[in-house]
C-alpha cells in the first residue's frame, strides 16, 4: 500500500522552520522517493528541504532544489535508519526558502508489513 504526504506553502518565510502539517503514521512505512515542485524558482541561492521523522532527518544529505530550478525527485539520499518511518511516528517538513514561492512537497511511502499488527489482528 502507497500512501503519499503532501506540504504546500504558498510563501515560504524564515529559516529552516517547519511548514505545513505534521502527519501521524497509520502503520509502518519506508520512504520510497520525494518530490518538489516551486511555482517560483529559488531566486537568491538553493532552497533547501528537510523531512524529518519525530524530529530526526530521514535525509543522509538535505534535499536542495537548485536556484532557477523548479522541479526535483530525490529517491537514493534516505539515511539507513530511515528505512522505516514507525507507526505512530510524527512526519514533519522544515523549508529554508531562500525565495521560493508556491512550494508542493510530496513524500511517497510504502506499508511495510508489521507481522505483530498481523498476528493481534486475528
Amino acid at each position: 500500500m502507497d500512501r503519499f504526504l503532501t506540504w504546500y506553502s504558498e510563501s515560504t518565510i524564515g529559516d529552516g522552520t517547519s511548514t505545513g502539517p505534521v502527519y501521524i503514521m497509520d502503520r509502518d512505512y519506508q520512504p520510497r522517493v520525494v518530490r518538489v515542485h516551486a511555482k517560483r524558482v529559488p531566486d537568491a541561492t538553493h532552497l533547501e528541504l528537510d523531512i524529518k521523522d519525530d524530529g530526526a532527518s530521514i535525509f543522509s544529505n538535505t534535499v536542495r532544489l537548485a536556484k532557477n530550478s523548479n522541479a526535483e525527485d530525490v529517491a537514493e539520499d534516505f539515511k539507513p535508519s530511515a528505512t522505516t518511518i514507525k507507526r505512530y511516528s510524527a512526519v514533519s517538513l522544515d523549508l529554508t526558502p531562500n525565495g521560493a514561492h508556491g512550494v508542493t512537497v510530496t513524500l511517497e511511502l510504502v506499508a511495510e508489513e508489521d507481522e505483530e499488527i498481523t498476528d493481534s489482528n486475528t
